[in-house]
């Protein structure tokens, strides 16, 4: 029979190796010598409620020092500061009643040039907005949608009746169709055929199919970023002459923002994935932490390596024989613009009761010796006086930026902080 003595000794010992145990695990736990900073992290959402009263102090400044209720933060923008001024510059010339210029690196997202214009003063808030109607931009979805889910190609033979820039019922009437003008899928979207885009989406797609790759490539989602972007919207589709609507981009319900529009010629010279946009480099505490760093983050595939080769055919064909070659018809004997890949989308829609007239042009360019590869969105709100054409604007920002050399993280005393 065990004494007393010899339990209460068990029972001490036991004691002691607990104690030893957890002082071992304490110290494991216990930080390294010396003190460490645990910096705190802003979320895009955050930040954008951070930056929402500092639009035009942001694009202004390579960084700007902004006062925040955890004290003073440094804010560093990714925008090229030459180019930015440059692209207000002809906004404020242009002579129309707003616009914008959005320039993107078509690879990794990051916004470049924000510019928006209201008449003769410079507002970066124009290149956020949502309000403009798609127009023929959203025949990008439709095109991307139908190349890859059916057996679409560029060259398809396809037919319409009656003229291509109108849509009437009786345009899109089964069989009717096989009866009209022959012209391929490549045709029709460098020359934003209406009758041909309305009966993909109604015979070939359907209203759910088109829907799902409106949404998938950015409409009618918050895209995550770090200033208040609106969202773009989506027509509602209440029978099948509005599905042909919304696939031929005839209606002034479906919207779209510059911003999304430069991310949405992007997609296909990415391969196929739709970039997360970021325009804030980093963001640090007055201590030297780091609450932000922007960077690349795709938001996912959408179509297929090929659908997105086959895309950058129709978008050459929009500058080479479509809508856009009179703008574009010199780029072959320019230094510059020469040696690039170019391609774009435009669209255009009236507001009679307002008098004001959109034109959209999407582009995108790339140097096929490296590979540096630019997204540009260009909107121009006409009212009585026609401005300057959205594609010219486009198309000398493209020419500027492959002028000069890529841009590199800007070093500069930053603005001071607002009080």
């Amino acid at each position: 029979m065990e004494n007393i003595a010899d339990y209460n000794y068990r029972k001490f010992l036991f004691r002691r190796i607990l104690l030893l145990f957890a002082a071992l695990v304490f110290i494991s736990l216990w930080p390294a010598a010396g003190p460490v900073r645990a910096a705190a992290t802003l979320s895009k959402a955050q930040l954008a409620g951070v930056l929402a009263g500092n639009l035009s102090q942001l694009v202004s400044n390579p960084s700007i020092v902004l006062k925040t209720g955890q004290g003073s933060v440094l804010v560093e923008s990714t925008l090229w500061p030459q180019l930015q001024s440059q692209a207000e510059d002809l906004l404020v010339k242009s002579k129309s009643v707003r616009a914008s210029l959005v320039l993107l690196d078509a690879q990794t997202g990051q916004v470049l040039v924000m510019a928006g214009a209201k008449g003769k003063r410079p507002d970066p808030r124009v290149a956020l907005s949502a309000d403009p109607p798609a127009a023929s931009l959203f025949k990008i979805v439709t095109a991307a949608a139908a190349v890859e889910e059916t057996n679409l190609t560029p060259n398809s033979n396809l037919t319409y009746v009656g003229r291509p820039h109108t849509l009437y019922a009786s345009q899109i009437r089964p069989g009717r169709p096989a009866q009209g003008n022959k012209v391929t899928l490549r045709q029709s979207f460098a020359a934003s055929n209406n009758p041909v885009f309305a009966n993909l989406g109604i015979h070939l797609l359907g209203r759910d199919l088109l829907l799902w790759y409106g949404r998938a490539l950015g409409f009618e989602s918050a895209i995550p970023f770090e200033l208040p972007l609106a969202v773009s919207s989506l027509a509602p589709v209440s029978g099948q002459f509005a599905l042909g609507e919304l696939a031929s981009g005839y209606n002034r319900d479906t919207t779209i923002s510059p911003l999304h529009a430069a991310l949405l010629g992007g997609v296909f010279v990415n391969g196929g994935r739709l970039m997360e946009p970021y325009v804030v480099r980093q963001v640090s505490s007055n201590k030297g932490d780091i609450l932000y760093q922007g960077g690349p983050r795709s938001l996912g595939r959408i179509v297929s390596p090929k659908t997105a080769a086959h895309m950058l055919g129709m978008f050459e064909a929009t500058v080479k024989e479509g809508t856009a070659r009179a703008q574009f018809r010199q780029a072959s004997s320019d230094p510059v613009l020469r040696n690039l890949f170019i391609g774009g989308k435009t669209g255009t829609i009236s507001r009679h009761q307002i008098n004001e007239h959109y034109e959209w042009f999407v582009g995108i360019a790339q140097d096929p010796k490296n590979g540096r590869s630019y997204a540009v969105a260009c909107l121009m709100v006409h009212g009585k006086v026609r401005g300057q054409s959205a594609k010219e604007l486009a198309r000398m920002l493209l020419r500027n930026a492959f002028s000069d050399k890529e841009p590199t993280q800007i070093v500069s005393r930053p603005a001071k902080p607002n009080s």
